[in-house]
């Protein structure tokens, strides 16, 4: 890397310098040999789960971990984690987004994107897909080792890890010709493990930004956790109408899932725009969606669930869930004063109302667990 005068009279470049310079740290690599646990939860999903059925979900055996990575594919990790090493110590400042670059509203390459009576899907290109994946990566490997969170990565579980490394956790390789965001309706899977966010994302470092900036980083997972609930309680409104590319682009003003700027920004429905600018959710899918998101970039993960057609979350290193993802902003809990985190309802609990089996969806639209999703807003006081 060449180096000029104007590098050194730069604060940033003068820390990118001795950043690449220095000793003190071992490498990447070296590191995530002494950590194989981590250095093996990075999966990247290589090849598809199937060439006929788009609802396959992966395994091991499409995925590749890290170790096993192609070099120039381990030197693109690299690199990631070194640009955001280097944004740390230039003092982490708020990145816009960039509609070329990685953004929250990247190029929807779903063959029906353009049919306005058809439910909103999220398909990316290969290539797209890759540089969302080893951006985040390496900026929740960057967060551990500069520790900027107040919690780290090592003591989590294979699941949890899982949660915040592997790419079949963001969007699936769809025929090895695009890759597909979120869980359909029509197609939900019989394990949790296989759900997907219905988010597009956005980069780490418009996101983390956001977060620090809006007080949400709490001294635990679990303060930080109800900060972006209580957010979410103050601030959001559930859309109106139906989850169609058409309605989706007038309200967020984009044919994919809402982009977390929107969100965050607000904005104006054009089917409703007397109601003026609002931070509207796609509804329990959006906010699970919205949720597991933006808690990864602070490195704390998100598993979707399905129940009866709605969406709950699980928090995965605190073995707590959202009982439904409408409930942060359901209006029983937005007239009471109580703690946000009230909602939120433990491992037994959600057995008792649901099921005993942890791994599973509920996929049909009735039983007796169907009168529970929401319980805790219901309830609350």
């Amino acid at each position: 890397m060449p180096w000029s005068l104007s590098d050194f009279l730069d604060p940033c470049r003068w820390r990118l310098y001795r950043y690449v310079r220095t000793k003190a740290q071992p490498s990447l690599s070296t590191w995530l040999t002494r950590h194989p646990n981590v250095a093996n939860a990075i999966q990247w999903q290589h090849l598809p789960a199937s060439t006929s059925n788009a609802y396959a979900a992966p395994t091991q055996s499409h995925k590749i971990a890290w170790p096993n990575w192609a070099p120039a594919r381990q030197t693109d990790l690299i690199n990631a984690y070194r640009d955001a090493c280097v944004w740390f110590e230039c003092g982490a400042y708020p990145k816009s987004i960039d509609p070329n670059g990685l953004t929250d509203r990247p190029v929807n390459v779903n063959p029906n994107v353009n049919l306005d009576t058809v439910t909103a899907i999220q398909s990316v290109t290969p290539a797209y897909m890759w540089k969302l994946y080893i951006a985040h990566v390496g900026f929740t490997l960057a967060a551990q080792r500069k520790g900027r969170l107040p919690w780290s990565i090592l003591t989590y579980s294979d699941e949890a890890l899982r949660y915040l490394l592997d790419s079949t956790t963001m969007a699936w390789n769809i025929f090895g010709t695009y890759y597909g965001m979120g869980t359909y309706s029509a197609y939900v899977p019989a394990k949790r493990e296989a759900n997907l966010p219905k988010t597009a994302f956005a980069p780490p470092m418009w996101t983390y930004p956001w977060l620090k900036q809006a007080g949400l980083i709490g001294a635990t997972r679990l303060d930080t956790i109800g900060n972006v609930l209580q957010w979410m309680r103050q601030n959001m409104v559930h859309f109106y109408g139906t989850d169609t590319f058409a309605n989706f682009n007038a309200i967020w003003q984009y044919r994919g899932y809402p982009p977390l700027s929107k969100i965050v920004n607000g904005t104006v429905d054009a089917n409703n725009p007397g109601m003026g600018v609002r931070h509207w959710t796609a509804g329990c899918h959006g906010s699970v969606g919205f949720l597991g998101a933006v808690l990864r970039a602070v490195n704390i993960p998100v598993q979707p669930v399905w129940v009866c057609g709605h969406e709950l979350a699980y928090f995965v290193t605190e073995h707590l869930y959202l009982d439904h993802g409408d409930d942060p902003y359901n209006q029983n809990v937005k007239n009471s004063g109580s703690p946000v985190l009230s909602l939120l309802i433990d491992e037994g609990t959600y057995e008792l109302w649901f099921t005993t089996d942890l791994t599973a969806n509920i996929t049909g639209a009735a039983g007796p667990g169907c009168a529970n999703v929401g319980r805790r807003a219901a309830e609350f006081v």
